[in-house]
């Protein structure tokens, strides 16, 4: 078995992490990396070999789908570390992003209905108000924190209504997400807290259903009569209360000081806002917080991109590489809000091919409208510490980059 030969806990992964992942990439597109916590991973670098590595069916997210293969896989491993409960472990584990094949898609079909364009472009004068109203709160203080003040409490009151979850109820559904990324916190207790809560509000649901996403999953039925169980639209919620909330939440941020630090790319987007939509594909593309996709496991013995690949190797791909790959960006290290890529050439910030994310337009949305209201609408906005004062938290090393805080005035 190939010996890793970098670690991503070096701090130059954190120091200077376009730098790090341009060295990586000029010596393949498959590199053999240290995984904290667990045996080495090959680590796709190369923006083509990831989308690739996402549509093959050779590859799996399952690794109990590779035949003989023992053992849990990297996320179970990591949610057994966390101390999390078998019950949990097995609600979780069956969730959507980590199945395959016929069941995925499966799964899929069921949940689509919940997540037409119709219905999101629907949220969006509810997104703007909510949206209105931090910001307002914000701005009576002068100063405060942008993530606490304002880009949680966005994202996490706009999933919180469409899911479905009462208005009483959701400060505390947003205590549990927060502990999700607080290593200080009781990550095992916050997520079976969590289940109980799905479980219980999908029975309701279902005896009284709503204009919501739950009920929507409780009566959709597909063309042969098939509909989801229980045990599967609790496990939907809790994944979808979890991506829907921090993801974007720390996007926001992330965007913000990128435009700060880009103040051309500002005054363009100011002077030009019909160039939103450019201007995110682009903020979606160098602000992202997700480093990466989930491991894949091949279910044979293969070759990927001129390297043997061994059945049950774990193969991850490094989005924050991909998204600075000079064969599919010009400059890639500049920032520019009136960027146009080729159709299918775009950022992985929200991956590809069957499992590519299924929130991306409500992400999109939200990005938008908070862009819109901090700096479009107002031009007084400021950051008051620099990026390098600036103070994170991960989940576990190597995963989300999330802000402790993100101190601004007005």
């Amino acid at each position: 078995m190939a010996k890793p030969i970098v670690s991503l806990l070096d701090p130059e992964f954190v120091e200077d992490p376009i730098g790090a992942f341009a060295r990586l990439r000029e010596l393949g597109p498959l590199v053999r990396v240290g995984f904290p916590g667990g045996p080495p991973v090959w680590l796709l670098t190369r923006s083509e070999e990831i989308k690739a590595a996402l549509s093959d069916p050779r590859l799996v997210v399952n690794a109990a789908n590779v035949p003989g293969y023992e053992g849990a896989g990297m996320a179970q491993e990591m949610l057994a570390h966390l101390g999390v409960s078998e019950e949990v472990v097995e609600y979780l584990s069956s969730n959507l992003m980590l199945q395959d094949g016929k069941n995925h898609a499966r799964l899929r079909r069921l949940v689509a209905p919940a997540f037409t364009v119709r219905r999101i472009k629907a949220l969006r004068p509810r997104i703007e108000e909510l949206s209105a109203r931090l910001l307002d709160d914000l701005a009576r203080k002068g100063s405060g924190d942008l993530v606490q003040d304002y880009s949680t409490p966005l994202t996490g009151g706009v999933i919180c209504e469409l899911i479905g979850i009462d208005e009483a109820d959701q400060p505390q559904v947003r205590r549990w997400m927060d502990e999700y990324a607080n290593a200080d916190a009781d990550f095992a207790s916050s997520s079976q807290s969590l289940l109980e809560y799905a479980r219980g509000l999908t029975e309701r649901r279902r005896a009284e259903p709503r204009d919501d996403m739950i009920s929507a999953l409780v009566q959709t039925r597909d063309d042969n009569g098939d509909q989801l169980s229980n045990a599967e639209i609790v496990s939907l919620v809790a994944v979808l209360v979890n991506g829907g909330y921090h993801s974007t939440a720390h996007f926001i941020p992330n965007a913000v000081l990128t435009l700060l630090e880009n103040p051309e790319q500002l005054a363009l987007l100011r002077a030009k806002p019909d160039m939103m939509s450019h201007a995110m594909e682009e903020l979606m593309r160098v602000a992202n917080p997700i480093p990466s996709v989930g491991p894949r496991y091949a279910t044979e013995d293969m070759e990927f991109a001129g390297v043997p690949i061994r059945k049950g190797d774990a193969l991850t791909g490094s989005i924050q590489s991909a998204n600075f790959d000079p064969r599919h960006f010009q400059v890639p290290e500049r920032c520019d809000v009136e960027r146009v890529v080729k159709r299918g050439e775009g950022h992985l910030a929200f991956g590809a091919g069957p499992h590519r994310c299924i929130g991306a337009a409500l992400a999109n949305i939200e990005g938008e409208i908070a862009i819109d209201h901090l700096l479009l609408q107002r031009d007084t906005l400021e950051a008051t510490v620099s990026r390098s004062q600036l103070r994170y938290r991960e989940l576990i090393p190597g995963g989300a980059r999330l802000f402790r805080s993100f101190p601004v005035r007005l």
